[in-house]
C-alpha cells in the first residue's frame, strides 16, 4: 500500500514540477506499479480498452463533423444575439454553451465560441478576461448535465460497470437499486448538475464582472485595413433577404464591411439595416484573422467564385499569404490575364501593396513585385511553389478552416440521433457514438484523414493508463485505507454520511486540479466504493459524487484544456482563475451534496 502511495506522490511531483507531459507521466506511473508488482500486467493495461476511451475517441470524431460543417457557426448567432450589457454577454454566451457541452466535447465548442467572446468583448469596449473564464466555466458545468458530457464521467460510469461486474463473479450480493437502466445512466449525474448548472450559470452573470479584473486586450500588430476582400452573396443562400445585422456581418472581428457593388450601384456607407440581395457584392476591409472568420460564414462566396475551381476538398485548403518576386513571369499581367488559378491551382483573394491596401476587382488589379497575395489554395501550395522563382515568401495563415456548410444540417442530424440513442438506451453508449462517428465519415461531414487527427491520442493514453494505476490504488487497499480515514473523520464531527459524501466531492476536485478531471476520477473512484462498503450504504450517491468532483476543474488554468485555451487571449493571471473557482467548487460541493442523495438514496 505504501509503495502505491508514495508512486503516486512522485506523480504528483512530476505533474507539478516538472514539464513531462501528463500522458508520459501516467504511463510511468503505471510502469513503476508493474515493475513493483503492485498491478499485474494482465490488469495493468486493460483500460486502453475500456468502452469509456473508445466512446471518448468517437467523441473527438463527431465534435470534428459538427465543426467541420460549420453547424455550431450557424446556430452561435442565432442563440446569442446582440446583448449590450456585460452580464448579458455572459448569460446569452454561456447558455448555449453549457447545453451544447452535455451533449458533446466541451474544447472544440469554446474554441468555435471563443471568438464570438472576444468579438463581443471588443464591441462592449470591455477586456475579453470579464468574459473568457465564465466561457470555461460554463463548458465545464455543462459536462455535468448528461453521461457523455466529459470524458470523466464516461470513464466513472465504465470503472462501476466493471466492479459490478467484479461483484457479480465474486458472488456479492448486489440490490437491484444500484443498477440504473441505459436511460437513466445517461442523466443521472444531471440530477445534481442541472441544478448546479442553473445556479452556476446565475452566478457566473452576477460575480463575473464583480470579481474578475480588467486585464487588457490581445491586440493584432497586423494592419487592420490590410486587404480589401470581394464576396458575393449567394442567391438562395441563408443570408440572402436578411439585413447586415440578422446576417451577423455588422460586428465580424478584424472585418469592416466599407460597401456594397449592387449591379451597377455602389453603396457606400452601409447601415445595419440594409437588406442583402442575392448577387451583392460587399466589399470587407480587414486582416487575415478576419478573412478566416469571413470564409466560415454560410452564404458568401469570393467573388467571380474563383476559389471553387481550386481543385482541392474544404479539408485541405488553406490560406497563404505569398510575397511576388520581381522574377516571377505574371509581374505586369493583371491577375485575370495571368491565368494564376490555372497555374498555381490558387486564388488571389485579396493583395496588399507597399503598406496600404489594393481596391477594386480582383479580375482587374495588375500585379507588381513586391505585391502581398492573399491566397486560398491546398496545403501543398507551400512545397510545390513557395520557394520558387515567382515568390520571395510564403507563410501559411494558422488555423484557417473552410466548413462544408451544405452538410451542416446532415452533421447536427447526426448529433441528436446519437443523443436520441443514448438517452433511449436501444444500443449499448459505444456503439451510439462510433455510430455517430462513422457517420460524420461515411456521410463526408469530415474526412477520414481530418477525423484521424482530430482524435487527442495524449488523452486516451492518460485515461487508459489511469484505469491501471486505479486497479493499483484498488488492489493495494490503498482506497480503504482512505475510505477508513474518511469514515472516522466523519464520526468525530458527527456529520454523517452527507459529509462523507461531501469530503469525497472536495478531494476529487482538488486531486482534479492536478492530475486532471480522469485522473482524479480514477484515483478517487476505488476510495468512494470503500468508503460506500464500509458504512454499508449505496454506492452510486459516491459515484455521481466522484463525477461532480472530477468534472469541477475550476482552481488553476492547468486543470482543464479549455482552461488553457482561454488563458492567454484573456491575458489572465494564475490567481484569476481561484476568484471564480472556489466559490464555485463550493456551490458544487453543496447542491450535489444535497441533491444526489435525494434521488439515489444511500440505503
Amino acid at each position: 500500500m505504501w509503495i502505491v502511495a508514495a508512486i503516486l506522490v512522485l506523480f504528483v511531483l512530476a505533474v507539478l514540477l516538472t514539464k513531462a507531459p501528463l500522458d508520459l507521466a501516467m504511463v510511468g506511473t503505471l510502469v513503476l506499479l508493474v515493475l513493483t508488482g503492485q498491478v499485474d500486467p494482465s490488469e495493468a493495461f486493460l483500460g486502453f480498452s475500456n468502452p469509456a476511451v473508445l466512446m471518448i475517441a468517437a467523441l473527438f470524431v463527431v465534435a470534428n463533423g459538427l465543426r467541420q460543417t460549420g453547424a455550431i457557426d450557424r446556430l452561435a448567432p442565432k442563440l446569442i444575439g446582440r446583448p449590450m450589457s456585460v452580464r448579458g454577454t455572459i448569460g446569452r454566451i454561456c447558455l448555449p454553451v453549457t447545453i451544447l457541452s452535455g451533449f458533446m466535447n466541451n474544447t472544440p465548442l469554446i474554441a468555435m465560441f471563443l471568438p464570438v467572446a472576444t468579438d463581443h468583448a471588443r464591441r462592449l469596449g470591455v477586456s475579453p478576461s470579464r468574459l473568457l473564464i465564465p466561457l470555461s466555466f460554463a463548458g465545464i458545468l455543462g459536462g455535468q448535465l448528461t453521461l457523455v458530457g466529459t470524458s470523466s464521467n464516461l470513464l466513472v460510469d465504465g470503472l462501476y460497470s466493471d466492479q459490478l461486474a467484479t461483484w457479480a463473479a465474486q458472488g456479492v450480493e448486489i440490490d437491484p437499486a444500484w443498477v440504473l437502466s441505459d436511460s437513466l445512466r445517461f442523466l443521472a449525474v444531471g440530477v445534481a448538475g442541472g441544478v448546479t448548472a442553473v445556479v452556476g450559470l446565475a452566478f457566473l452573470m452576477i460575480a463575473g464582472p464583480l470579481l474578475l479584473p480588467d486585464r487588457g486586450s490581445n491586440e493584432s500588430d497586423e494592419d487592420p485595413e490590410r486587404y480589401e476582400l470581394r464576396f458575393e452573396v449567394i442567391p438562395g443562400g441563408p443570408i440572402a433577404g436578411k439585413t447586415i445585422e440578422k446576417a451577423g456581418l455588422r460586428h465580424l472581428p478584424d472585418l469592416f464591411l466599407s460597401s456594397i457593388d449592387r449591379g451597377d450601384r455602389h453603396l457606400g456607407a452601409v447601415t445595419r439595416d440594409e437588406r442583402l440581395e442575392a448577387g451583392d457584392i460587399l466589399c470587407f476591409v480587414g486582416n487575415t484573422a478576419g478573412v478566416k472568420e469571413l470564409r466560415r460564414v454560410a452564404g458568401l462566396r469570393p467573388e467571380d467564385a474563383q476559389t471553387a475551381k481550386v481543385d482541392a476538398p474544404p479539408a485541405i485548403r488553406t490560406l497563404v499569404e505569398a510575397v511576388v518576386a520581381p522574377s516571377a513571369a505574371f509581374v505586369g499581367r493583371t491577375v485575370r490575364e495571368s491565368q494564376f488559378r490555372t497555374i498555381y491551382n490558387a486564388a488571389i483573394l485579396a493583395v496588399h501593396r507597399r503598406g496600404t491596401k489594393v481596391n477594386g476587382r480582383i479580375g482587374d488589379i495588375q500585379i507588381e513585385a513586391g505585391d502581398v497575395l492573399l491566397l486560398e489554395t491546398n496545403k501543398g501550395f507551400l512545397s510545390s511553389h513557395g520557394r520558387g522563382n515567382a515568390f520571395y515568401l510564403s507563410t501559411s495563415v494558422s488555423d484557417a478552416q473552410f466548413p462544408r456548410h451544405e452538410r451542416a444540417w446532415i452533421s447536427g442530424v447526426i448529433l441528436l440521433g446519437m443523443i436520441g440513442l443514448l438517452a433511449s438506451g436501444v444500443v449499448s453508449p459505444v456503439i451510439a457514438t462510433w455510430l455517430a462517428a462513422i457517420l460524420m465519415v461515411g456521410l463526408r461531414c469530415v474526412n477520414a484523414a481530418t477525423a484521424r487527427k482530430s482524435i487527442d491520442f495524449s488523452v486516451l493514453i492518460t485515461i487508459g493508463a489511469a484505469i491501471g494505476v486505479g486497479v493499483a490504488v484498488a488492489n493495494s487497499g490503498l482506497g480503504e485505507k482512505t475510505a477508513e480515514f474518511f469514515i472516522s473523520g466523519a464520526a468525530l464531527v458527527g456529520g454523517g454520511d452527507h459529509l462523507l459524501l461531501a469530503a469525497l466531492i472536495l478531494a476529487t476536485a482538488l486531486v482534479a486540479q492536478i492530475a486532471t478531471n480522469y485522473g482524479a476520477a480514477v484515483i478517487l473512484f476505488p476510495i468512494g466504493i470503500s468508503t460506500a462498503m464500509g458504512i454499508g450504504a449505496s454506492p452510486l450517491p459516491f459515484i455521481l459524487g466522484v463525477m461532480a468532483g472530477a468534472g469541477s476543474s475550476y482552481l488553476t488554468p492547468f486543470a482543464y484544456q479549455t482552461n488553457l485555451m482561454v488563458y492567454g487571449p484573456g491575458r489572465y493571471r494564475f490567481g484569476d482563475f481561484a476568484r471564480m473557482g472556489v466559490p464555485l467548487l463550493l456551490i458544487v460541493a453543496v447542491i450535489a451534496t444535497v441533491m444526489i442523495p435525494l434521488v439515489f438514496p444511500f440505503r
